[in-house]
């Protein structure tokens, strides 16, 4: 009998072939002869004129029945978060019982695409099936935000994590990969049914502040007025209000705006909000310019960002995820925001330390992305300065499912 198997490898290898070559040795050692059926690929943008033909040296390597991975400016694996420097992650997984759907859309696709049986017929998995999803997009060709809604429509908000590629600062820098092809636009993504399970965590590491505001005025992304009022003057009396410790914090940039999710509550509280970033003021008019915008109608509390309240938030998640299973997960896909790591708590590999402390040494790939994707409250969402990450286990377990059934490989960072 086969079980649920994951494993890590990353590198940080000067020469692409080198780090491919390294992460794939630690891969292939710790499946044990198992077979590789999906392959999540994280390359750093320093290899991007070394593809596809490394692609085909992966392929060769670990000979996987799915691949889906991208390019990012952060790379991470194992216990390691590589920032602007080259390196390559591979989670590999053996999954037993479960069958995968791997799909690539154009950014054309998708602009004609409707939720329902585009989808159905661009996957090919039924809506009725127990599916979870991983996602990746570019940021620049791809309407995530409608890719997002057609798939919550068509597969009844079934879990999707992952994120927006990074490292690019124009169309066509950025890679996302698929099986062995090379893909500069659109998005790549792969439903998993069957025997296995995706638990989530959303960490957005923000606190509210100040109290909730109804929009009462808003034209486009412009918020003009909350609560009857100035949306401008309304954020003076906020940071007026704050302590001295907390107005530095909002000085240095750490200062949004959090939309409510749902309008359906009484109290608003943390994790009730999508963060959004304040992208402009106008003094003229008094207004505030929203990342992504709001409507009148909708509810918005400022928010702040503090590394205390990232890690509290993110340990406090991840054991909440945890406690109700009979065993360990067996592997991580970490999706951080660009503005998390060294940039927020001034010291490397702090978010995922924090996940292995909480979780155990488990498997973890991932990257650092330009938003993220994840569930709240039932529906999935494009978010920011969010940690988004899942957990996978068997979905039933085996009398003789091992404890532990994961297997962990981590290369040296170089001096």
């Amino acid at each position: 009998m086969t079980f649920m198997r994951f494993t890590s490898g990353i590198s940080d290898a000067v020469t692409a072939r080198e780090a491919a070559d390294d992460a794939c040795r630690q891969v292939a050692a710790q499946l044990s002869g198992g077979s590789c059926d999906l392959a999540c690929l994280f390359v750093s943008p320093a290899y991007r004129a070394t593809w596809p033909d490394l692609l085909a040296f992966i392929h060769e390597r670990l000979r996987p029945r799915t691949l889906i991975g991208c390019s990012g400016s952060g790379i991470i694996g194992g216990a390691q978060e590589f920032e602007w420097v080259p390196a390559v992650s591979i989670l590999a997984a053996h999954l037993p019982e479960v069958r995968l759907f791997p799909f690539a859309v154009t950014p054309k696709e998708l602009a004609d695409s409707s939720p329902g049986g585009f989808w159905v017929d661009k996957i090919g998995a039924s809506p009725e099936a127990r599916t979870a999803f991983v996602l990746l997009a570019d940021p620049y060709t791809c309407q995530t935000p409608k890719l997002i809604a057609e798939l919550n429509a068509t597969y009844r908000a079934r879990p999707i994590i992952g994120g927006l590629v990074s490292g690019g600062t124009s169309p066509g820098e950025h890679l996302l990969f698929l099986n062995t092809t090379v893909h500069r636009d659109g998005a790549v993504g792969v439903a998993m049914a069957g025997n296995i399970t995706m638990d989530t965590v959303v960490s957005q590491g923000c606190r509210p502040v100040g109290r909730p505001y109804v929009v009462t005025k808003a034209e486009e992304q412009a918020v003009l007025e909350l609560g009857g009022r100035q949306a401008l003057a309304v954020l003076h009396d906020v940071l007026s209000a704050l302590s001295p410790g907390d107005r530095q914090l909002a000085q240095r940039g750490s200062i949004f705006a959090g939309v409510a999710m749902s309008e359906m509550r009484q109290r608003f509280g943390s994790g009730d909000f999508l963060i959004r970033n304040i992208v402009g003021i106008d003094p003229e008019l008094g207004a505030l310019a929203i990342a992504e915008g709001a409507e009148v109608g909708q509810t918005i509390q400022f928010q702040l960002r503090d590394p205390a309240t990232s890690r509290q938030e993110l340990r406090r998640l991840l054991q909440q995820q945890l406690t109700p299973h009979p065993l360990p997960p067996a592997g991580c896909l970490l999706f951080n925001c660009a503005g998390r790591g060294k940039s927020l708590y001034g010291a490397a590999h702090q978010d995922v330390r924090l996940i292995q402390t909480v979780s155990g040494k488990l498997p973890i790939g991932g990257l650092f992305c330009n938003g993220e994707i994840g569930p709240a409250h039932g529906t999935n969402f494009l978010h920011g300065y969010t940690a988004s990450l899942a957990l996978f286990r068997p979905l039933h377990i085996s009398a003789h499912q091992p404890a532990a059934s994961v297997a962990h490989g981590e290369a040296p960072r170089r001096p």
